[in-house]
C-alpha cells in the first residue's frame, strides 16, 4: 500500500462516514418532524369529529358528516385515511373513502388512548385514539406520503452533501499532496539517488514543519556521507598507491632470471602480493602470497608479509624456515578468521636449482625446455591458522631456458558467464606454448584470456601471476634491481 493510500484514504473514508452519518441523522430528524406534524393533524381531526358528534349525536347526519369529512381529505397527501367513532365497544360510525384496505376500527380502538405506529404488510400507519368518557375517536393514516417527502428531502440533501464532499475531498487531497506527499516523494527520490551512489544529493527543505526539519536533517546527513566517502576514497587511493609501489615492475631482470608479472585487484586495494628480490649468495627470491580480504586491512597485511619474508630470507637456511617464521608472526598479528597462503622460493644461480616451499597455495609449475609443466605442490599448511606447524622445502633443477609459473587462486578460479571456473588446463597450455620464450607475452595472454572468460566487469577475486625464466648463460642479461 502506498503512502498516499495510507494517509489520504483514511481521511477520505472519515469524510464519507461523517457525511453519511449527517444524512442518517437528517433522515431520522425529518421523519420525526413529519410524524409530529401528522400526529398534530390527527389530533385536530379527532377534536373535530368529537365536536361534530356532540352536536349531531348518533344520527345518520353524523355518519354522513364522517363520510364527507373523509372524502374532503387529499388522497395523495393522506393515503389510506380512515376515521371512526366507537362508544362502549360498539361502532357508531366510520368512514374510509380513500382506504383500499381499511383496518378494523374496533381493533384500533382497543389500542387505547395515544398515538400508535402500526404495520400492515409493507405499509406503516399512524393511529390516533382519543378516548374521553368511553367515547373513542379513531383516526388512522398511512405514513407513505410522509416517507416519500422525507426521502425526497434526503435525496436533495444527498446531492448537496455529495457536491460538498467532492469539494472537501479535493481540498484535503490537494493539501495533503502539497504539504505531506510531495515533500515525502522528494525525500524518497533523494534516498533512492543516495542509494544508487549519488552522494551529497539535496532536497528542498524550506518548510517550517516536521517534514521541513526532516529534509534539513537528510541534507546534513547526505553531506556528511559524501564528505566521509570522499575521505575514504582519498585514503583508498593513498593505500592503492602505496601497495602499487610495493609491487615490482611488470617486467624485470635480476641476475639470470627474467621476470614478468601482473596483480589485478578486485578493488582499489587487495590481499594479493608478488615480489622478487636479490638475496645474498647469488640467489634471487620469489614470493607470491594471497591474504584473505580485499580491503585496506588486507593491503596492510600484504605489506607486513612482504617485509617479514625478505627479512627472514636473508638469514633462513631454507624457504620452509621462512614460511615457518612467517606463520608464527601471522598467528600472532592477524585477526581471527584471517589466514594466508604463500609460495616462496629462491633460485640459486650457482647451482641452477630452485629451492621452494608452498604453504597451502595453489601449486606452481616448472616448465623445462622442450618438456611438460611440472607441478610444485604444497609443502605445508595455511599460514596464520595455528602456530608451530612445520613447513618443509623442496629442491628442483631449473635448467637454462626453463620457466616457473606461480599464481593465486583468483586466476584458476575465475568464474565465467555460465558459472564455470576457468581451471588450469588452458592456463598450462598457454604457459607451455611460450612461457620459456617470452614471459611478458605469456603473462599478457593469460591476463587477456582470463578477462575474456570472465566477461565485462571487475574480477570477483584478486588475480596475480608471475613467470620467471632462467636465461641461458650465453645471453648477457645484466642485472636490474626490483
Amino acid at each position: 500500500m502506498t503512502l498516499r493510500s495510507k494517509l489520504v484514504l483514511p481521511i477520505n473514508m472519515i469524510l464519507v462516514l461523517v457525511l453519511g452519518a449527517a444524512l442518517a441523522w437528517e433522515w431520522r430528524r425529518s421523519e420525526a418532524t413529519e410524524l409530529a406534524v401528522l400526529h398534530a393533524r390527527l389530533d385536530e381531526e379527532a377534536r373535530f369529529i368529537r365536536a361534530a358528534h356532540e352536536s349531531l349525536g348518533g344520527s345518520t347526519r353524523f355518519a354522513d358528516y364522517l363520510g364527507a369529512f373523509c372524502h374532503a381529505t387529499d388522497a395523495a397527501a393522506s393515503p389510506e385515511h380512515q376515521v371512526a367513532l366507537v362508544v362502549g365497544g360498539s361502532l357508531i360510525a366510520e368512514a374510509a373513502v380513500h382506504a383500499r384496505q381499511p383496518m378494523d376500527p374496533l381493533e384500533l380502538a382497543g389500542l387505547g388512548e395515544g398515538a400508535w405506529l402500526r404495520w400492515r404488510g409493507q405499509e406503516s400507519y399512524l393511529v390516533r385514539v382519543s378516548d374521553q368518557e368511553g367515547r373513542k375517536v379513531v383516526v388512522a393514516e398511512s405514513t407513505r406520503a410522509l416517507r416519500a417527502r422525507v426521502g425526497a428531502r434526503i435525496l436533495m440533501m444527498a446531492g448537496w452533501y455529495l457536491g460538498l464532499g467532492i469539494v472537501l475531498l479535493a481540498a484535503v487531497n490537494a493539501v495533503m499532496r502539497r504539504t505531506v506527499l510531495s515533500p515525502i516523494r522528494r525525500l524518497s527520490r533523494a534516498v533512492r539517488l543516495l542509494e544508487q551512489g549519488q552522494l551529497g544529493v539535496q532536497v528542498d527543505a524550506t518548510g517550517g514543519d516536521e517534514l521541513g526539519a526532516l529534509g534539513r536533517r537528510f541534507n546534513a546527513m547526505s553531506r556528511v556521507i559524501a564528505e566521509q566517502a570522499e575521505s575514504d576514497r582519498r585514503e583508498l587511493e593513498t593505500a592503492r598507491r602505496v601497495q602499487a609501489h610495493l609491487l615490482p615492475p611488470p617486467e624485470s631482470r635480476i641476475g639470470r632470471l627474467e621476470f614478468a608479472g601482473r596483480c589485478i585487484q578486485a578493488g582499489p586495494v587487495g590481499g594479493d602480493l608478488y615480489d622478487v628480490q636479490p638475496l645474498p649468495g647469488d640467489r634471487v627470491g620469489i614470493v607470491v602470497a594471497d591474504l584473505s580480504g580485499h580491503n585496506v586491512a588486507a593491503a596492510l597485511h600484504t605489506a607486513m608479509v612482504r617485509a617479514i619474508v625478505w627479512r627472514e630470507a636473508e638469514q633462513a637456511a631454507s624457504p620452509g624456515e621462512v614460511l615457518e617464521r612467517l606463520n608464527e608472526r601471522l598467528c600472532r598479528d592477524l585477526p581471527e578468521e584471517h589466514f594466508a597462503t604463500a609460495f616462496f622460493g629462491w633460485f640459486d644461480a650457482r647451482s641452477g636449482r630452485l629451492h621452494y616451499a608452498n604453504a597451502g597455495h595453489p601449486p606452481a609449475y616448472l616448465l623445462p625446455p622442450g618438456g611438460l609443466p611440472r607441478e610444485l605442490g604444497p609443502t605445508g599448511p595455511l599460514l596464520g591458522v595455528m602456530p608451530g606447524f612445520p613447513h618443509g622445502s623442496e629442491t628442483v633443477d631449473m635448467e637454462a631456458g626453463g620457466a616457473l609459473l606461480a599464481y593465486t587462486d583468483g586466476l584458476s578460479e575465475t568464474m565465467g558467464r555460465d558459472g564455470e571456473l576457468w581451471g588450469t588446463d588452458e592456463m598450462l597450455a598457454i604457459f607451455r606454448s611460450g612461457g620459456a620464450d617470452d614471459p611478458a607475452r605469456v603473462v599478457a595472454r593469460l591476463r587477456d584470456r582470463v578477462a575474456a572468460f570472465r566477461g565485462p566487469g571487475t574480477p570477483q577475486d584478486d588475480v596475480t601471476l608471475i613467470i620467471a625464466k632462467h636465461m641461458p648463460s650465453t645471453v648477457d642479461v645484466g642485472s636490474t634491481p626490483a
